[in-house]
């Protein structure tokens, strides 16, 4: 009776095998996926067959020693290279199946084939048959646990995975191994013993390989992507990467890095930073770009220094990366001439206009001479817009109540200034005076009563300006919020992307509300330490 309840739970366990394989293979197509399923399958036929064998009396059973024992140890031994293929593509370590992988994988099964025939040879020593199991012991152990520490150290390392679904990979062979190979010794206390061993090494397969697939989602969440990222980083990226140690000597360089050396591969010799760029390491974190040859090819590269430290903060080495910015160079060297020339000849031009515009006394010259002038503001606009963007400037503390103060008094028109005595912050003044400039200048051009109201907030000061005019189209305000202008849909002027993007440069935001006028509200944070507020 006992015999049969080990057979049926050894059936079950490999019709558990087989459905978790046959679940993999239909559901994911993930690295080591097909691995995956050829190795659950010769599991599943080979437990499924032994424990029929046992279950009908076929494989006589007496202390599960014997036969029982060294079916079941072909049960994990055969199938060791197929996982150890599994744990390697799964881990994000590409195995091409050539003849030399062929070979690996199926030394168990040849050493097998190999002693089953020197076994029916009646003059082979049974010293020689006991050095052939011996080695297919050991090498399919050696397989398991090389692959086991494969799958849970790469399921530990990386966040986007879970190390239980590692070790719940792990559990098949290991248990396996531990249960089914203890059986010829442990089966001397007693059948229970040994048939004990032989449904526990069945139901902890089935378990482990279970909970890592459907628990643990290993095949939705596996660490391929994080080893061959890691990988492949410094040699498929198109920038130029090199390591150096603490002398700044370089140790490894990238394909691209070695077609910039004139000096072949730089990481074959003892060859410095300095010597290979013609800079140090401080002189690459100072410089903006620096001039390289690739292939022929002068290019400018925008150089990146990074420190590599242990946990004890010593240091280890170094990583410079270069990066191509050479047509990004370009296409800012073309827009500051064309912003430069098109914004002065452009103002000189409308000042001309003007002026003999203004010799003309009729409805038609006061309209063109408006006209103008808008232009003329979006070319402040636009000024003002390349000062924000182009320039770096250091926050400093200044009293926002006084700059409202005196840009409300810019203006002939009447504005309603609610400002406190002083508000103190730190900020950049330059972009927090364009930011209130554009949103005063929209209030004043299309309202009658405007009012610019100060509030401090914990985190800074938050600026509101309401105006009672017909409020912003929404036509308007669509382009700076999505960031880009259409010929369908697009803005009037430079204002609003003035605004917003001054906004931007603060760190702060806008909003607006237009349900009654127009509300502009602008949120200026403190860039000062918390403890100097």
């Amino acid at each position: 009776m006992f015999v049969r309840i080990v057979g049926a739970v050894g059936v079950g366990s490999a019709v558990g095998i087989l459905m978790i394989g046959a679940t993999v293979a239909r559901r994911y197509d993930k690295p080591g996926s097909a691995w995956f399923t050829g190795y659950t399958t010769l599991v599943g036929v080979g437990l499924g067959a032994v424990s029929v064998g046992v279950s009908t009396g076929l494989v006589p059973v007496t202390d599960f020693q014997g036969l029982v024992g060294r079916y079941l140890a072909l049960v994990w031994i055969l199938p060791a290279g197929l996982w150890a293929v599994f744990a390697l593509r799964y881990t994000g370590r590409f195995v091409p199946l050539t003849l030399e992988t062929s070979i690996l994988i199926g030394i168990p099964l040849f050493i097998f084939i190999i002693q089953f025939v020197l076994s029916n040879a009646s003059d082979v020593p049974m010293q020689v048959l006991g050095l052939f199991g011996i080695t297919s012991r050991y090498y399919a152990l050696t397989l398991a646990i090389a692959g086991a520490v494969l799958v849970v150290r790469a399921t530990w390392r990386y966040d986007h995975t879970a190390v239980w679904q590692g070790i719940a990979l792990a559990v098949a062979p290991a248990v396996m191994w531990l249960s089914w190979n203890s059986i010829p010794y442990i089966a001397q206390i007693g059948p229970t013993v040994g048939g004990t061993a032989y449904a526990l090494g069945s139901l902890g397969a089935v378990c482990g390989l279970g909970l890592a697939v459907f628990r643990f989602d290993a095949f939705k969440l596996s660490p391929t992507v994080g080893v061959v990222s890691e990988r492949d980083l410094v040699d498929e990226t198109d920038d130029l990467v090199l390591i150096a140690d603490e002398e700044h000597r370089i140790v490894r360089a990238n394909e691209n890095m070695r077609l910039a050396s004139d000096k072949g591969d730089p990481s074959a010799g003892i060859v410095t930073v300095e010597e290979m760029l013609g800079n140090d390491l401080g002189g690459l974190r100072a410089a903006d770009t620096v001039t390289l040859s690739v292939a022929g090819v002068t290019a400018k590269y925008d150089p990146q220094v990074s420190t590599v430290i242990d946990q004890g903060d010593r240091v280890l080495g170094y990583v410079v990366s270069l990066r191509d910015v050479t047509e990004r160079n370009l296409r800012r060297e073309r827009l500051a001439v064309l912003n430069r020339v098109l914004r002065h000849n452009l103002r000189n031009q409308l000042d001309v206009l003007n002026a003999h515009l203004e010799t003309i006394n009729d409805d038609h010259a006061d309209r063109a001479v408006e006209t103008t002038d808008r232009i003329a503001r979006m070319s402040d606009h636009a000024r003002t817009i390349d000062q924000l963007l182009s320039e770096t400037r250091e926050r400093v503390s200044i009293d926002v109540a006084e700059l409202l103060r005196d840009t409300v008094a810019t203006y002939d028109s009447p504005i309603d200034a609610e400002v406190s005595d002083s508000l103190m912050i730190t900020t950049d003044p330059v972009a927090l005076k364009a930011a209130v400039e554009s949103a005063v200048d929209n209030a004043v051009t299309h309202a009658t009563n405007v009012a610019v109201v100060l509030r401090p907030t914990p985190n800074g000061c938050e600026i509101q300006i309401n105006d009672d005019g017909p409020g912003i189209p929404e036509s308007e305000l669509s382009a700076p919020e999505t960031g880009t202008e259409t010929p369908l849909r697009h803005g009037t002027g430079l204002g609003l992307w003035q605004l917003t993007w001054a906004a931007r440069t603060l760190g702060g935001e806008v909003s607006f509300n237009t349900s009654d006028g127009t509300t502009v509200i602008i949120t200026v944070p403190d860039a000062s330490p918390p403890d100097e507020r």
